[in-house]
């Protein structure tokens, strides 16, 4: 995998289980100044989108590798 998609899979991840545990948890990771209304939700959705390029990377290559076999 690319590196710049591995970097991004991981930045969506910490992205994503911040917002997950602000939202669920009802923890405070996040500073006040940086808050704005159902940024934690905002942030599980940004978070799932920045992962999906890797994903998509993951399952096109298995498929080229299943149908090159």
């Amino acid at each position: 995998m690319p590196p710049q998609l591995l970097l991004l899979d991981m930045l969506g991840a910490i992205l994503m289980g911040v917002g997950l545990a602000d939202w669920l948890a009802n923890t405070s990771l996040v500073p006040e100044s940086m808050r704005f209304e159902n940024y934690d939700i905002v942030m599980v959705v940004v978070g799932g989108l920045m992962m999906l390029p890797p994903l998509i990377y993951i399952v096109r290559t298995a498929l080229e590798l299943r149908r090159s076999a």
